[in-house]
C-alpha cells in the first residue's frame, strides 16, 4: 500500500498543519544556445488519496520566460494547451471540473510567477506537466548567465495588495511555504557556444561538466537539490559576444530577426550625482546585508572627485544619510564608511515605492542627471506601481540595480532597471561580487550612447523595442523585428545599422543581412513577441491604480496587441492563459480537494534558523507593526492586541484572518519577535573578518585616489614600514605631497603586480589613482622613475 506522503507546513513559521502534497518531483532540461536557451520543465504529481483532488502550484520562473507550450500526460495520453483570453482559459479550466472531467491550467501572476492547477487527479493516479519556454540570457563580461529559479520568496505587501474581491496580490503571490519540502529538482543542461567554451561555473550549486570545445553537458553533483535557492550557471567561451543578425521563418511564412550589436567601450569618465537606495527591510538580515556591505563599500572607493553622494535606507519608513547630496571627499567616504559598516536589516517591510519617489521627486530640476542605485532582493507585490515610478522621472535620472541573495525576484530588479534606463546586476551569497560592483560603476560613470536607433535596408521592419533605451559602450546591445521584403523574389542582400550618438558625435555599426542564410524556427519570432509583450506590459498602462486599471484595460490598443501576439505565438501573458482538457469517457462525480502545494523557504531568507523564521516573515509587515516594534517595546507580551496584529496583516502568512488572534498566538508572535530583536543586535556587533591584501589595500585608497604611507599599507602589501619610508627618503626632491605619491604608486604597481586577475574589481580604482598621481607629479620622466622604483622595491 503507497505511503502517504506528508509534510509540516507553516506560511509564517508561528502556526503549523499537515499537508497532503501532490507533487514528486521537478525535472528540468535546458539547452543554452549561445545566449539563448530553451528550457522544459517537467512537475510529476501523484494523488495517494481516497478521492480526487485538484493541486495547485505557484512556482517561479525566468523573468524574460516565453512560455510557448503546457502539455499534461496522462497515462498514455496525452493533452496540448491552447492559448485563452485570461476569463476565457479560467472558465474553461472550472467548466471541465464541474463536468467531471480533468483540466489543466496555467497562469501568468507575474512575468517570474505562474501558477499550475492541476484539477480532478484520480486516486492513485499521476500526471505529468510539462511546460516549454525560451529566453534570452544576459551577458556578465565575455560570459553569459543561465539563472534557473526554484522558489517564490515571501513577497511584502504594501495594505492595498492585502484586500481584494476575491483573491488579492498577496495572496497570489505568497503560496504556502515549509522549512522543507519533499520534492526535490534535478536538471541536465547542454550548452552550445559560437566558440571555445573556457569556462562553465555555478556560484549557487556543485556540478559536473564535461565539454570539449563548443559544447559542454552540465549536471548537478547530486541526483536531486531542494528547491530553495536559484540555480545559476555562469558560462565563458569566445565570440559569445560577438555582434550578429540571424533571420528566421516560421512555419506561415513569417520572417524575424534577432540583432545583437557591442559598441565599443567609452574612454572617458564623468562627475555624478549618486544616490544609493538600500533595501533594509527584514528579509535582508544575514547574508543579504552582508553582500549589501560590502558590496556599498566598493561602490563608495569607486566614485571619484566632482561626484555628489547620498545613502538612502528603506524598510516600512526609510531614512537619509546626509539628507541631501554630499561633495564626495575622505570626509564624506569616512562617514559613509562608518554608516554602512553599521548598516542592518531593522527598518520592517519592504516599502521600496515610497521611499522611490521621495529620491526621483527631488532629482528633477537637477544640474545633472541623478545616478540611483538600487541595492534590494525585490520581494515586493506592487511591481507595476514601482515600474510606473521609474518610468515616469527617467527623463531626469538613471536606475542601475543589484538584486541580493538566492531569491532575488529578477522581474522588479531587472524590470526597475529597463524602466530606469540603466542596467541590472546579481550578486548571489558565495559569489564574489567585486567584478559585479566596478563592471555597474563603469557604466554608471560613463557616458552613454543615446538617440538609439536601428535602419535596416532592403527590407521594411517593425522593431521592438520601438523607442530603444540608451547603450553603454562595451556592453552587448539587442533588438528584434519583424521583417517585410518588399519583394521577397529579389532580397538578395541586405544590412541593418546600429545609429547612436555620444559627447564625440555621431557613430554607426552595421552588419550584413544575408537572406540565403535564413534559419528555419520558431524561437527568434517567439523572443521578439515576447519582447514586445513585455514592452506593452511595462508600459503606463500596467502601472496605473486599479481601478482605473480595470475599466480601461477591455477597450485598450495595448491589450489587443499583447492577446493577438500571445495567440500568435502560443504564449502565456497576464491577458493570456493556457488551458488544456481531458475529456473522460466516465466523468468523475466526486468534487475534487483543493491541495496547495507549498513551497520551500528560499534558503538564508531573513537569515534566521528555524524557529524564527516566522519572526522575519513578521518583520515584513506594514510600518504600523514595526515600528512599534522596533520602536518601544511594550511591557508585556499580552499588551500585542489585534490592533497591532491584525488579521490584515498576517493574511499572507496563513494565520487565523477572521475573529480575534488567539491570546496563545500574541504571546508567541510576542516572544518571537523579541528574540529576532535580540538577534539583529547582535550581528550587528559582529566583527567583519579581514579581507585579502587586494581587498584591505582597495579598502585604504582615499577620495581623491591616493594612499598614505603607513603601517596599513606596508600591511597590506608585506613590506615594512621602515623599508617603504626609507626608499621614500632616497626619493629626488620636488615632489609634492610626495609621501602620499610614494604610497600611491606603490599600491597601484602592487595590485597590477600581484592581482591582474582582479583587474576588474580595481580598474577605476586604480585609473583614479593615476589620475591624483598625474596632478602632482607633473613631468613624466619623473613619473616613469617612480613606477620603476616602486616595481623594484616590491620585487625585493
Amino acid at each position: 500500500m503507497p505511503v502517504e506522503t506528508t509534510v509540516t507546513a507553516s506560511t509564517s513559521g508561528l502556526c503549523a498543519k499537515t499537508m497532503r502534497i501532490p507533487l514528486e518531483g521537478v525535472q528540468v532540461r535546458a539547452e543554452i544556445t549561445g545566449a539563448q536557451a530553451r528550457v522544459t520543465i517537467a512537475q510529476r504529481y501523484r494523488n495517494r488519496e481516497r478521492q480526487p483532488i485538484e493541486a495547485v502550484y505557484v512556482f517561479p520562473l525566468d523573468e524574460g520566460a516565453a512560455v510557448c507550450a503546457f502539455e499534461a500526460v496522462v497515462n498514455d495520453g496525452r493533452y496540448v494547451a491552447v492559448v485563452k483570453p485570461r476569463d476565457e482559459a479560467f472558465a474553461a479550466y472550472d467548466d471541465a471540473l464541474a463536468e467531471g472531467h480533468g483540466a489543466f491550467l496555467l497562469d501568468e501572476e507575474r512575468p517570474d510567477v505562474f501558477t499550475a492547477s492541476v484539477g480532478n487527479i484520480l486516486p492513485d493516479s499521476e500526471v505529468v506537466i510539462e511546460l516549454t519556454y525560451v529566453t534570452e540570457l544576459p551577458f556578465e563580461g565575455d560570459a553569459i548567465r543561465f539563472t534557473l529559479p526554484t522558489t517564490v520568496s515571501p513577497r511584502y505587501a504594501p495594505a492595498k495588495d492585502r484586500v481584494a474581491i476575491g483573491r488579492s496580490e498577496a495572496e497570489a503571490l505568497n503560496p504556502p511555504r515549509a522549512d522543507a519540502v519533499p520534492y526535490g529538482l534535478s536538471i541536465t543542461a547542454t550548452a552550445s557556444m559560437p566558440g571555445r567554451i573556457t569556462r562553465v561555473e555555478s556560484p549557487s550549486h556543485p556540478i559536473a561538466v564535461s565539454f570539449e570545445e563548443t559544447r559542454a553537458t552540465i549536471t548537478l553533483s547530486q541526483e536531486t537539490v531542494p528547491l530553495d535557492r536559484d540555480l545559476v550557471l555562469v558560462i565563458g567561451a569566445d565570440a559569445v559576444t560577438e555582434p550578429s543578425v540571424v533571420v528566421e521563418r516560421d512555419e506561415a511564412g513569417r520572417l524575424a530577426a534577432a540583432v545583437t550589436f557591442r559598441p565599443p567601450a567609452q574612454t572617458t569618465t564623468v562627475p555624478a550625482d549618486v544616490v544609493f537606495l538600500v533595501d533594509r527591510s527584514g528579509s535582508m538580515q544575514g547574508s543579504s546585508m552582508e553582500s549589501v556591505r560590502h558590496a556599498l563599500q566598493m561602490c563608495l572607493r569607486s566614485l571619484h572627485a566632482g561626484c555628489a553622494f547620498d545613502i538612502v535606507g528603506f524598510g516600512s519608513t526609510f531614512t537619509s544619510l546626509f539628507d541631501t547630496l554630499r561633495p564626495y571627499n575622505d570626509a564624506s567616504l569616512a562617514e559613509a564608511s562608518r554608516h554602512v559598516a553599521a548598516l542592518d536589516a531593522s527598518l520592517g517591510g519592504t516599502e521600496i515605492l515610497p521611499a522611490l519617489e521621495f529620491v526621483l521627486a527631488h532629482a528633477s530640476g537637477r544640474e545633472r542627471p541623478l545616478q540611483l542605485v538600487v541595492l534590494t532582493d525585490g520581494q515586493v507585490t506592487n511591481t507595476d506601481e514601482v515600474l510606473a515610478c521609474a518610468t515616469r522621472h527617467a527623463n531626469h535620472s538613471r536606475i542601475f540595480t543589484f538584486g541580493i541573495g538566492h531569491g532575488a525576484s529578477h522581474h522588479l530588479v531587472r524590470g526597475l532597471a529597463r524602466a530606469g534606463r540603466g542596467l541590472a546586476e546579481f550578486i548571489a551569497p558565495g559569489e564574489r561580487l567585486e567584478a559585479t560592483v566596478l563592471r555597474q560603476f563603469a557604466r554608471l560613470l560613463s557616458p552613454a550612447f543615446t538617440q538609439v536607433r536601428l535602419e535596416w535596408t532592403g527590407v521594411a521592419a517593425r522593431t521592438t523595442p520601438a523607442a530603444p533605451p540608451p547603450i553603454f559602450g562595451g556592453e552587448v546591445w539587442r533588438a528584434y523585428a519583424w521583417l517585410t521584403p518588399s519583394d521577397a523574389n529579389a532580397w538578395s542582400a541586405g544590412q541593418v545599422t546600429l545609429h547612436a550618438t555620444s559627447d564625440h558625435g555621431a557613430h554607426a555599426w552595421t552588419l550584413a543581412v544575408d537572406p540565403s542564410r535564413i534559419v528555419s524556427g520558431r524561437t527568434v519570432g517567439t523572443l521578439a513577441a515576447r519582447a514586445r509583450i513585455r514592452e506593452l506590459e511595462e508600459g503606463e498602462l500596467f502601472g496605473r491604480s486599479k481601478g482605473s486599471r480595470q475599466r480601461e484595460r477591455t477597450a485598450s490598443r495595448e491589450t489587443a496587441e499583447i492577446i493577438r501576439l500571445s495567440t500568435e505565438y502560443g504564449l502565456a501573458s497576464r491577458e493570456t492563459s493556457l488551458v488544456a482538457v481531458e475529456h473522460r469517457d466516465t466523468p468523475t462525480l466526486e468534487r475534487a480537494e483543493l491541495r496547495r502545494v507549498p513551497v520551500a523557504l528560499t534558503r538564508g531568507w531573513g537569515d534566521a534558523d528555524q524557529s524564527m523564521k516566522g519572526a522575519a516573515l513578521m518583520a515584513g509587515m506594514p510600518g504600523a507593526m514595526t515600528g512599534r516594534f522596533f520602536g518601544a517595546a511594550p511591557a508585556a507580551a499580552g499588551d500585542y492586541g489585534d490592533a497591532f496584529i491584525d488579521a490584515a496583516m498576517i493574511a499572507p502568512l496563513g494565520l487565523p484572518t477572521s475573529g480575534k488572534i488567539p491570546r496563545a498566538v500574541r504571546r508567541r508572535i510576542a516572544r518571537t519577535l523579541a528574540g529576532f530583536k535580540d538577534a539583529i543586535a547582535s550581528r550587528a556587533a559582529r566583527e567583519s573578518t579581514p579581507g585579502s591584501p587586494v581587498d584591505v589595500l582597495i579598502g585604504l585608497q582615499r577620495a581623491d585616489g591616493s594612499w598614505e604611507l603607513d603601517a596599513n599599507l606596508a600591511d597590506a602589501i608585506g613590506r615594512p614600514l621602515a623599508d617603504l619610508e626609507r626608499a621614500h627618503a632616497a626619493m629626488p626632491d620636488g615632489f609634492a605631497d610626495s609621501r602620499r605619491l610614494w604610497a600611491t604608486t606603490l599600491a597601484v604597481t602592487f595590485l597590477r603586480q600581484q592581482a591582474p586577475q582582479r583587474q576588474v574589481e580595481w580598474r577605476l580604482l586604480v585609473e583614479k589613482a593615476v589620475r591624483w598621481l598625474r596632478s602632482v607629479a607633473t613631468d613624466a620622466r619623473s613619473e616613469e622613475r617612480l613606477w620603476a622604483r616602486a616595481a623594484e622595491e616590491l620585487a625585493r
